[in-house]
């Protein structure tokens, strides 16, 4: 990121807003199930062990195959690292589910879901961990894709402070900040495929999409053709008005 230095107080300024918006802060009460998405972030299970230790549920699942960063330095699923780190962490091992073939949040919750059933397990109230910024389209996509159960969400104790010297201190920043940018146009354009709850999302933070567009963060933005694709793919069940993707 050493080329875009000149711009630090900018990306930095954006960073903060949409980890504003995205971090709910929701109160945590017991739930059936504690679900972990999978990802990059080995914080996650820890996480996760901590509430099953404090008693927040007796079960955990962890949710997550090899996804578009995670293939190029896991060795194997994500679950089934969130696994070991759990255990190691003391949670019985008896006590953990794991579903190892999505790809993407929705398929998550979707894949999930089968694994709940086969396994007989109560799951009316789920407590979802996952990473800060991930908090809002991850819970949008959780009561979009399993609309008869109830939700919470939470994260790793970290704060936006911390959260920037990892960033400073991490080799694939580009990436991450990349995936940051696309979860927003996401946040945007997934309800229209019923993949998420439909949210309007402020000004603000569309300023901060583009800016961070507009400076490389692009990586994992879907292009127009790759939206019309999936468009004539899956269909949709409602139009969508702005595209934020040009």
């Amino acid at each position: 990121m050493n080329n875009l230095y000149k711009y630090e107080k900018e990306i930095i300024n954006a960073l903060q807003e949409i980890w504003n918006y995205m971090r709910l802060d929701q109160s945590l009460e017991k739930c059936d199930l504690i679900m972990g998405c999978g990802c990059s972030n080995l914080e996650i299970p820890i996480k996760c062990a901590k509430l099953y230790k404090d008693g927040y549920a007796k079960k955990i699942l962890f949710t997550g195959g090899l996804g578009k960063i995670t293939k190029n330095f896991f060795n194997k699923s994500e679950a089934e690292i969130y696994k070991d780190i759990a255990i190691k962490q003391g949670v019985n091992e008896k006590d953990i589910l794991i579903e190892t073939k999505s790809k993407n949040t929705v398929e998550n919750f979707k894949f999930s879901s089968n694994i709940l059933k086969n396994n007989n397990i109560k799951s009316d109230k789920i407590l979802i961990v996952h990473g800060s910024l991930s908090q809002r389209r991850t819970l949008s996509c959780a009561k979009a894709v399993l609309k008869d159960k109830t939700f919470l969400i939470t994260s790793p104790d970290i704060t936006f402070e911390d959260f920037l010297n990892k960033l400073k201190e991490n080799k694939h920043a580009i990436d991450t900040i990349s995936t940051i940018v696309g979860n927003i146009q996401r946040l945007i354009i997934y309800p229209q495929f019923g993949w998420q709850q439909e949210t309007k999302v402020p000004e603000n933070i569309i300023n901060a999409y583009y800016l961070l567009k507009e400076l490389g963060f692009s990586k994992y933005i879907l292009s127009q053709n790759e939206i019309t694709n999936l468009i004539n793919k899956f269909g949709i069940i409602k139009k969508q008005h702005k595209n934020y993707f040009n």
